[in-house]
């Protein structure tokens, strides 16, 4: 394996693991809460809120 072979596979290891882990998982999380209004979640709101 040439240097360059190696330098670029590097590469794309580093850029393959910011894309795994920087995804915003949060942003997907309200995206699907706002999006489907899940029945779990509702019901979670009324246990926050006063009794």
């Amino acid at each position: 394996m040439t240097l360059t072979q190696r330098i670029l596979l590097a590469a794309g290891v580093i850029m393959l693991d910011s894309v795994v882990f920087f995804l915003p998982l949060t942003a997907f999380f309200l995206a699907y809460v706002i999006l489907y209004n899940p029945p779990w979640f509702r019901k979670f709101l009324q246990a926050l809120g006063p009794a």
